[in-house]
């Protein structure tokens, strides 16, 4: 749910009423939470109210925003690379949103994989450069447009799709190199 009722909600919530802010919450709040899951479990709750809390506090006109989803993402994909930035994880003057989940992680995963084919998708995404891992999540897991994701990416349209296309590529280039190890291994 998204377009008109959400950007509505939001403009209520700005001014105060806080029914739609529980509206908002209860549409968004488990896809923003899966969203930091995926990428930092054991910061995914602070940085979810990290990213609803920045989103009523936004200055920006509830009346510009092209699709309050990506506008949601937008913010929660600043919540995660603050996060990263402020562990002291920049490497250098390269940005975290071009570094890989792989890269910024300190402790070991810990990802709780029901079978090794949804260990190894999980160890391809994470190999992504983050920016890829989210544009891939945002389409498939979140079912976001293109036109959703450019806002949340602050990207054009264009650029989402060559986004995506690289990341496809990637990714399954990553996938049928840990298959070839596992059969190596085996």
């Amino acid at each position: 749910m998204d377009g008109d009722h959400s950007a509505e909600l939001y403009r209520q919530w700005r001014d105060g009423d806080a029914s739609a802010g529980d509206e908002i919450a209860s549409l968004y709040c488990a896809r923003v939470l899966s969203f930091f899951e995926s990428k930092v479990p054991e910061a995914a709750e602070d940085l979810m109210q990290k990213t609803f809390l920045a989103c009523l506090a936004s200055t920006t006109d509830p009346a510009s925003i092209r699709s309050f989803r990506g506008f949601l993402f937008g913010i929660a994909r600043k919540m995660l690379l603050q996060h990263f930035d402020g562990r002291g994880k920049l490497k250098g003057e390269v940005p975290v949103s071009h570094l890989s989940l792989a890269a910024l992680r300190t402790t070991p995963t810990q990802r709780i994989a029901r079978d090794q084919q949804e260990a190894r998708v999980h160890a391809a995404l994470a190999e992504l450069v983050l920016d890829q891992q989210i544009a891939l999540e945002l389409y498939y897991w979140h079912k976001m447009s293109v036109r959703e994701i450019a806002t949340a990416l602050d990207l054009s349209e264009g650029g989402v799709r060559a986004k995506l296309h690289r990341a496809r590529q990637q990714f399954k280039k990553t996938l049928a190199g840990s298959d070839d190890a596992e059969d190596e291994a085996s």
